[in-house]
C-alpha cells in the first residue's frame, strides 16, 4: 500500500459487495463529534458507526486528507457498533488552529462512511 501497489480503496469495495446484508436490522447512522475542550495537546474527533471491513482506514484516510496526524486513538466495538476517539494534531504537532478544518474533517469523515 505504501508503495502505491495496492489499491486498498478497491479491496475494500469488492469485499463490502460480497457481504451479505442481513434484512430488518436498522443501521443508525454514523456520527462524528468534534469534542471541544477534551484535550489541550490535540484536538479530539470521537466516531460513532456500525462496524464494518475498511472503518479505520476510511476514517485515517479522511483525516490524512486534511494533513492531520493521529497522535493517540481509543478504539472500541461494542456489539456491531465501532466507538473511537482520535487524538489528531497538524503538521506542527498541534491542534488544529482553524476552527473550519475540524468541520471539513467532519463532513468528510461522514462521507466516507456513507
Amino acid at each position: 500500500m505504501l508503495a502505491d501497489r495496492l489499491d486498498v480503496a478497491g479491496r475494500l469495495e469488492r469485499r463490502a459487495r460480497s457481504r451479505r446484508v442481513r434484512p430488518g436490522s436498522p443501521v443508525p447512522p454514523p456520527r462524528v463529534m468534534i469534542v471541544d475542550g477534551a484535550s489541550s495537546t490535540a484536538a479530539v474527533v470521537e466516531v460513532r458507526a456500525h462496524d464494518r471491513p475498511g472503518l479505520l482506514w476510511r476514517i485515517g484516510r479522511a483525516l490524512g486528507g486534511h494533513g492531520l496526524q493521529i497522535r493517540a486513538a481509543q478504539v472500541d466495538t461494542l456489539g456491531a457498533e465501532a466507538v473511537d476517539v482520535f487524538y489528531v494534531v497538524d503538521a506542527r504537532d498541534r491542534p488544529p488552529a482553524d476552527p473550519s478544518v475540524l468541520e471539513a474533517v467532519r463532513t468528510d469523515i461522514l462521507k466516507a462512511l456513507a
